[in-house]
């Protein structure tokens, strides 16, 4: 009976996502019925998850302007690859606005609902969302370590199909080395093995979600600011004369 009424309410309540792909509805299933929780917890839950993707699916399908999706940068990665640098320089280069999604002052309408939210990803994903789907023209946006890993694979399917839309995304890493990228970057911002950061930071490292995501890799080693910066440019350039295909 249990299994009949999880399988029924996920039925049911997906038909309204056309758009996301059976495999991970079924996985949810999976997810459920392995779930040990009593019946109406479980259902509360679905519910609640089915309310919380429409609401996502409303904002993340709005129109955005060939300008802004053409012409903005976005710059992805770990803590400490240097992407408020970089996003700087390109900006004074570019002349083109920067936002950065870690800049409480700038985002406060925004992060002003950050205790309302239950989930912080929940949160990071209405932060993104809302700011690269009212960009009034184009900008250099960098986002903060976290904005771009998600855990919750609908949630992350969500994502995908929103940054799919923008044409120059950059992953910032030191080195194709993972194992290597992680040793340079603590070293840089200082943090110390086995604390919370280093697990943050690690799982951000080895994530694949971020190299989903990315059109196209920068690693930094051995490279300076200013090389970093002509590479993201001759990247760009070069996507233009091949009509944009990574």
């Amino acid at each position: 009976m249990k299994r009949e009424e999880i399988i029924n309410l996920i039925d049911r309540l997906s038909k309204e996502f056309k758009n996301i792909p059976v495999e991970l509805i079924n996985k949810e299933k999976e997810r459920y019925l392995e779930d040990n929780r009593d019946i109406n917890t479980i259902k509360s839950e679905i519910i609640d998850i089915s309310g919380r993707v429409k609401e996502i699916e409303s904002f993340i399908n709005k129109d955005i302007s060939k300008d802004v999706l053409e012409n903005s940068i976005i710059l992805i990665g770990p803590m400490g690859t240097g992407k408020s640098t970089i996003s700087k320089m390109l900006s004074e280069d570019m002349n083109i606005e920067r936002i950065s999604l870690d800049d409480r002052d700038k985002l406060k309408d925004l992060y002003q609902y950050e205790r309302s939210f239950d989930n912080f990803k929940d949160f990071e994903f209405k932060l993104t969302g809302e700011v690269l789907t009212n960009l009034d023209k184009p900008y250099i946006i960098d986002f903060g370590a976290g904005h771009s890993v998600y855990e919750d694979q609908i949630l992350f399917f969500e994502m995908k199909s929103l940054i799919d839309r923008f044409d120059n995304v950059f992953l910032i890493m030191p080195s194709e080395d993972k194992s290597e990228s992680l040793e340079i970057l603590n070293e840089r911002r200082n943090i110390e093995k086995n604390s919370s950061k280093y697990f943050d930071n690690k799982h951000f490292v080895y994530s694949p979600y971020n190299e989903i995501l990315a059109k196209d890799v920068i690693y930094t080693k051995d490279k300076s600011e200013k090389d970093v910066v002509l590479e993201i440019k001759n990247s760009i350039e070069k996507g233009l004369n091949n009509g944009r295909s990574y």
